[in-house]
């Protein structure tokens, strides 16, 4: 079971009672009520057939309409963007999930600027600057199933949990964009693989044509060997492996890690238990080639994430829906062409520019801070003022005391810090409580420990504070958690230290 803290805030009967506490006042309920009773013209261009009530709320085209409430509008965004079976999508995705079930005038700038203030998406996600590293883009195909042709690939180091470290990555290369993350260990070997891609892949979706890896490409050609073993077969002359990448697996590896990252980077032994809940968010999203998400592309809906307070109406017949599946494979398979063709054309972006005085996240990837695993710590720390404009594109930085490393860094590792008005304070940095007449600050977590040596207790402890940013993250000796000591022995015993 996981622990209560990491289970969704669920859309309940609450959130039905705010929004028909909020109707009556909202003027533009009240326009559109009066022209459904006089038939006559809806506030905004559309038929009348669209708009419907049941019991004390307004549905325009099966969705809720949420009234002119920001703080409504926001807990219902931030509910949806939050959430462990959505994994904070960015702004479109975000639009897409939250407008499947709500709408409201102008709502796509509404969660645009939300996103756009979300402190955990700004520190926890790498740059999508287009690369500019040569890749070889691969076309759509015609008349492809799902899971029929897949890459395959594997994200390792990661905190070892019931003899697991990585994750098989397979992904729908073709058909749908979908994904099946597989816990793993990083020493598997092609019987291994056969044998996780029977259990996971085959028994879903059958026996794929062709794989596509970067890794070695006789181990590909020893993975259909075992895997025709398991079904029986000496010799399997239809399969065939491609040792090439154009990317879209190391993207996804990105997605997934980036989605721990946001659940666990403070528990990072939690990876394995959320990892349903990140191949759920990927497949649950829209594709940005493809324009649907992976769930539709295979089933035709989408399924459920979350509990909410009305029931859908609009069910397609069967006929309907192989029909639209059939149209949509084909379009995704145009859509793949169009997408392979532009990524030779993406050139790089220029480099922010700031300002003294400015917050700014830093870049972490060479920075040493005790983590557990790299892989799912924070991408960018701070965020942290600029102190000094250098020149063009060099800048110092007020950087912790206890980091002793040069506080001046280039351009290119540092990225704006925002908030918005639509999303509210991400850091609420609350005053500290008086224990035995001394300022305490609560400890939210335990992140890392100094020195990492086997058989040598840790000297010093990384810590968290509860309502402040990264930039106030501190190194204390135990004697420093001794009002802590919960968190201080969980720590211990999860890493098996001295």
């Amino acid at each position: 079971m996981l622990p209560d803290k990491l289970f969704v805030n669920v859309i309940d009967t609450e959130l039905k009672t705010m929004l028909e506490k909020a109707l009556p006042n909202d003027e533009f309920l009240q326009m559109t009520i009066e022209s459904l009773v006089e038939k006559g013209t809806p506030p905004i261009k559309s038929s009348l057939q669209d708009w419907r009530t049941e019991g004390n709320l307004l549905f325009y085209k099966d969705r809720v309409y949420v009234p002119n409430d920001p703080i409504l509008r926001r807990l219902i965004t931030k509910t949806i963007h939050e959430a462990l079976p959505h994994g904070h999508p960015g702004q479109w995705n975000t639009v897409d999930q939250v407008q499947r079930d709500y709408w409201w005038p102008g709502m796509t700038k509404f969660i645009k600027s939300f996103v756009d203030g979300c402190a955990a998406c700004q520190q926890m996600k790498v740059n999508t600057h287009p690369t500019r590293t040569p890749i070889q883009p691969i076309g759509g195909h015609k008349d492809v199933l799902p899971f029929q042709i897949i890459s395959m690939d594997l994200i390792t180091d990661l905190p070892r949990i019931a003899e697991c470290d990585s994750i098989l990555v397979v992904v729908d290369h073709a058909a749908t964009k979908g994904v099946i993350f597989i816990p793993c260990h990083k020493k598997i070997d092609a019987t291994d693989t056969a044998e996780l891609l029977f259990q996971h892949v085959y028994k879903r979706f059958g026996l794929p044509d062709k794989i596509i890896s970067d890794r070695d490409p006789r181990f590909a050609a020893e993975v259909f060997k075992e895997m025709g073993k398991l079904l029986g077969i000496k010799q399997m002359l239809s399969t065939a492996y491609h040792p090439q990448t154009d990317g879209e697996t190391e993207r996804v590896n990105q997605e997934v890690e980036i989605f721990l990252r946001f659940f666990c980077a403070k528990e990072q032994t939690k990876w394995k238990e959320l990892l349903h809940f990140a191949e759920f968010a990927h497949n649950s999203r829209t594709h940005s080639v493809t324009k649907n998400s992976p769930f539709y592309l295979a089933m035709g809906y989408h399924p459920r994430p979350l509990p909410t307070v009305f029931e859908k109406t609009t069910v397609p017949s069967v006929e309907k829906r192989v029909a639209e599946l059939k149209k949509l494979r084909e379009e995704t398979s145009a859509l793949l062409d169009i997408a392979a063709r532009r990524v030779k054309e993406r050139s790089g972006k220029n480099l922010d520019k700031f300002e003294k005085g400015q917050k700014v996240w830093l870049e972490g990837k060479n920075l040493s801070l005790g983590y557990p695993s790299p892989k799912l710590s924070p991408k960018h720390e701070g965020p942290f003022e600029i102190t000094e404009v250098l020149g063009p594109v060099t800048y110092r930085l007020k950087l912790p005391f206890q980091w002793r490393i040069h506080p001046v860094f280039h351009a290119g590792l540092l990225s704006p810090f925002k908030e918005t008005d639509v999303h509210g304070p991400n850091f609420l940095e609350p005053p500290p409580d008086i224990v035995e007449g001394q300022e305490e600050y609560e400890v939210e977590a335990i992140i890392g420990h100094r020195p990492k040596k086997k058989n040598q207790p840790p000297k010093e402890y990384l810590v968290s504070w509860k309502g402040y940013d990264s930039s106030h993250n501190q190194w204390l000796k135990p004697a420093g958690l001794k009002h802590s000591m919960e968190l201080y022995l969980e720590y211990k015993i999860k890493y098996n230290l001295r």
